[in-house]
């Protein structure tokens, strides 16, 4: 395994520059717009310039968020002028290659362009000039947590707010199986210097959502399949279904998390037609790592959830392909 730079590496760094990029990467979710808005914060209160953009826009709760506001939507990281930043900021997410929409899989950042890659997926291409990677972290704002209190940063209500967001939803609000007490023990300790859970997460996040929503999940459950031999649950939804229920990218990707407590499931996946490919999702409650399932379909993620992009094809043909690789995959 690599070796991490260490957090005073890049936190010298980064006080080192005038203008720093971040993005958020596709299809954004609550740790990515918590993650990226509290570095912006924390780098901005030492005076350093900092520009957040995004290629694809949040699921309707999230951009009600105050901060979500910070950040440039519609511009993809393709797009930016890379002689005006001294560093790029990529967090969140295991390939550095993939965070441009415009060229999925493929972008690269000129050579004498400085990068910074910090993360908490297991499978990461560490491609940053300076590479930071924990996949025992239960979300990418827990790692920053360690890394503002290792550099003595202060954490008032703000940034503390911001931090709270992505634990609590890549944490499943604390059903995930993926270190949860790391995950409570950061919130109270966030909750204790002023984040304000109830008013700042709770209601926002998970009471505000609209009827298309639900109405998306009641689909996904209605249209479950259920493999005997795998004890896997599936469904999938069109792109004309998708449009139907007016679903942008980060919406669709919430699917998922609706089926993955059904008792008689090992795991769950969703496939979800879009104009250019097959998006897939995989999610485990009960110790499958389906990272290797998503890895082997090109993909990556954490053990107990994980994606992957297949080519375009029909739903049921990208159905069996999911069923044979996990086959072909020896299930542990």
């Amino acid at each position: 395994m690599e070796q991490n730079t260490s957090f005073a590496e890049i936190w010298n760094k980064l006080m080192t520059c005038k203008r720093i990029a971040l993005t958020l990467h596709p299809s954004p979710d609550g740790d990515s717009l918590g993650a990226c808005t509290a570095l912006k914060y924390a780098l901005e209160r030492e005076g350093i310039s900092v520009t957040l953009i995004s290629p694809d826009a949040l699921s309707v709760n999230l951009d009600k968020l105050p901060y979500a506001s910070e950040v440039h939507f519609g511009i993809d990281i393709s797009d930016i002028i890379h002689e005006q930043y001294d560093a790029f900021v990529f967090l969140d997410y295991g390939s550095l290659s993939s965070f441009s929409v415009k060229q999925r899989g493929s972008f690269t950042l000129p050579e004498n362009v400085f990068s910074i890659n910090i993360d908490h997926h297991a499978i990461n291409d560490r491609a940053g000039t300076l590479n930071y990677v924990d996949s025992d972290q239960p979300a990418l704002c827990s790692l920053l947590v360690d890394l503002f209190k290792d550099r003595g940063m202060k954490f008032d209500a703000e940034l503390s707010s911001r931090l709270l967001l992505g634990i609590c939803t890549d944490s499943g609000f604390f059903t995930y199986d993926g270190n949860p007490d790391k995950a409570l023990n950061d919130a109270v300790f966030l909750i204790e210097n002023g984040a304000r859970y109830l008013e700042g997460i709770l209601k926002p996040v998970l009471y505000s959502q609209p009827l298309r929503l639900k109405q998306y999940f009641g689909f996904l459950l209605n249209n479950l399949k259920f493999n005997e031999d795998l004890r896997c649950g599936y469904s999938s939804i069109s792109l004309e279904q998708c449009k139907r229920f007016d679903l942008n990218s980060a919406e669709v990707r919430l699917g998922v998390n609706e089926l993955q407590f059904i008792d008689e499931c090992q795991f769950v996946f969703t496939l979800a037609e879009t104009e250019i490919g097959i998006k897939g999702s995989f999610r485990s409650k009960k110790g499958i790592d389906v990272s290797r399932f998503a890895q082997a379909l090109g993909g990556g993620g954490h053990k107990a959830a994980a994606s992957f992009f297949l080519p375009s094809m029909s739903l049921a043909e990208a159905e069996q392909r999911v069923l044979d690789t996990v086959r072909k995959t020896e299930i542990r």
